[in-house]
């Protein structure tokens, strides 16, 4: 692949993340050996979305191993030879008799100092945990060291998406500590592939997030962000995902051995949880509202900041909604199709988006060129994506002033129900130290060494 091939392969990722997420958070990619030959490994729970996550957010380049039935797809198939892609054949494919090749490609990138990047689960999914790991991760890093790859690095990556399937939602890379094979493991060794395959699958813990189920870890995100917030705040503000993270881990890896030490405290404190969040979600409040003192001086200089930014750009963002409302809405139609494949939907509006948006600028402009000549639809060429832009930032922030002004008026007008929430919110979270603070000391107790017979 060439140079220029990797830096378009890069740019367009970072447009495409920059445009379908609000925000991308990045933590530990420090670790990655700046050369070398690196192994990235990472979960897969947003189909093709994964691969263009990892593109646009680590500070390298890898090639991807991707099954050989997309290639199939005339939508995909320029972004994976524009991506240097590998094809792997999977048993479920029916095809695996030409993975030599595959082992062959992946064995002289690493060697040559490159990275290279696959998902071990092997599968797309939509469960609430990693799936069983396949030992192709494992293999391939053997064996790429066999052939001259020195020092063989293996870097888990864990991504993190607060609603995967939404437009402008956000979403968390973390980058894991590096997993270096030990000396004495060979591609020959069963065990050895096997033992390095754990690795992998701890590693890769460390970076996601697992839970026995979807309800546990609606449970986990609303217990972490009571928790983890302040009582009180000057001003509302979201956490961001990597904030919480560690936090949501932890209680994920509890969950279950809580709910079976504590089965009544824990009962009662899903209730609980659950009663507050149904409270806030029918009040159109958020937890981080709850917690606000909302000053006089804070609310008067956000008006006086927010007022006249929207109402500078609403002209720009009507004309942006009517130049870009049929893609818009063709991505959104395209993906409710497959909204009951749960890591589906976002992939669909990626590449929904990628055709229709500039097909339909490009329509847009030569209808200009033909009304108007050239300057018409160079004009329009410009206008269509730049206000198209200006619109997506004008309503997301016309939707933030009517949250925070709804939030502010419903906690002045109704100062009871304020009091309330945060009366309820105060038992939650001394609820919820005391129960990990029993688990914590039992888990200590259980773990002290026996005292010596006497």
């Amino acid at each position: 692949m060439s140079d220029s091939s990797d830096r378009a392969t890069r740019a367009l990722a970072r447009l495409l993340v920059r445009i379908f997420y609000r925000d991308a958070e990045v933590q530990g990619e420090a670790v990655v050996p700046e050369d070398g030959p690196v192994l990235f490994v990472a979960n897969h729970g947003n189909a093709l979305v994964d691969p263009m996550v990892l593109v646009a957010c680590l500070p390298r380049l890898p090639r991807f191993l991707a099954k050989h039935t997309l290639w199939s797809n005339p939508a995909v198939r320029p972004l994976l030879s524009l991506a240097g892609s590998i094809p792997v054949y999977r048993a479920q494919d029916g095809d695996t008799r030409r993975n030599d090749e595959t082992f062959r490609v992946c064995f002289e990138q690493l060697a040559a100092g490159n990275a290279v990047a696959l998902f071990p689960e092997g599968i797309s999914h939509d469960e609430p945990s990693l799936q069983p790991l396949r030992t192709g991760a494992a293999r391939i890093a053997l064996g790429a060291r066999a052939a001259g790859a020195e020092p063989m690095t293996i870097i888990p990556v864990g991504l993190t998406f607060e609603e995967k399937g939404r437009f402008r939602s956000r979403l968390l890379v973390t980058v894991g500590e590096p997993i270096v094979p030990a000396p004495e493991m060979t591609t020959d060794d069963a065990e050895a592939t096997r033992a390095l395959t754990q690795q992998i699958d701890e590693g890769l813990r460390d970076v996601t997030l697992n839970f026995e189920s979807w309800e546990a870890h609606r449970l986990a995100e609303q217990s972490a962000a009571i928790l983890a917030a302040a009582e009180t705040r000057a001003t509302p503000g979201r956490a961001g995902l990597g904030e919480h993270f560690t936090l949501r881990r932890a209680l994920g890896n509890r969950y279950e051995q809580t709910r079976d030490a504590h089965p009544e405290r824990f009962a009662a404190l899903e209730t609980v949880v659950e009663r507050y969040q149904h409270l806030i979600e029918d009040l159109g409040l958020r937890d981080d509202h709850v917690t606000a003192d909302y000053t006089w001086q804070h609310s008067l200089r956000y008006v006086g900041y927010r007022v006249p930014a929207l109402l500078w750009r609403l002209p720009f963002a009507l004309v942006g909604l009517i130049l870009n409302f049929v893609p818009y809405q063709l991505a959104g139609r395209v993906a409710r199709i497959v909204r009951h494949e749960g890591d589906q939907p976002a992939t669909y509006k990626v590449l929904t988006g990628l055709v229709g948006f500039p097909l339909f600028w490009a329509i847009e402009s030569a209808l200009a060129a033909w009304a108007w000549g050239a300057p018409g639809g160079f004009a329009m060429a410009v206008l269509a994506p730049v206000t198209g832009w200006i619109a997506l930032r004008f309503f997301e922030r016309n939707e933030s002033f009517w949250s925070e002004l709804r939030a502010w008026l419903t906690l002045r007008l109704l100062p009871h129900r304020g009091e309330a929430l945060r009366t309820l919110r105060r038992e939650i979270r001394k609820e919820l130290a005391a129960l990990l603070e029993s688990e914590a000391k039992e888990a200590e107790a259980d773990a002290a060494p026996e005292p010596p017979a006497s």
